[in-house]
């Protein structure tokens, strides 16, 4: 199993923050924009033509962003995972096992019942004809 490098708390939240002042920055700017444009700086074409470069800036960089933040995040999961399964594992009566063997030993006999009956209905027996003795 490969080990998992933990990122501090500290800096997965400062991740998140990075992000959200990235986009924040671009609302700013577009904000901006639109103010230059009603004071009369950009004709309104030219001010869309921007948005547009702005928007697909953004979201270029939000795609990668995030795409490497899911990384970090699904490793976290496996982690975390990994940490849950050993506290359950310590925490487990050891008489569960005897338990968890006895249900699937019912449900393997549920299982055969079930598909001894689904052969039956594939192969229904003959009935066997006696014959008769000769005398």
């Amino acid at each position: 199993m490969t080990e998992n490098v933990r990122r501090p708390l500290t800096t997965k939240v400062h991740l998140y923050q990075a992000l959200y002042l990235f986009n924040r920055g671009f609302e700013i700017t577009l904000a901006g924009l639109k103010r230059l444009e009603e004071l009369g700086v950009f004709r309104d074409e030219n001010l869309s033509d921007y948005e547009v470069m702005l928007e697909l800036t953004r979201s270029e960089a939000n795609d990668e962003l995030t795409s490497v933040m899911q990384g970090y995040e699904e490793d976290d999961a496996a982690f975390w995972d990994s940490r849950y399964r050993e506290v359950q594992k310590r925490l487990a009566d050891p008489d569960d096992v005897f338990f968890a063997a006895r249900g699937r030993k019912q449900e393997i006999k549920e299982q055969i019942k079930q598909l001894q009956a689904g052969l039956a209905r594939q192969h229904p027996k003959q009935p066997h004809s006696k014959r008769k003795k000769r005398s």
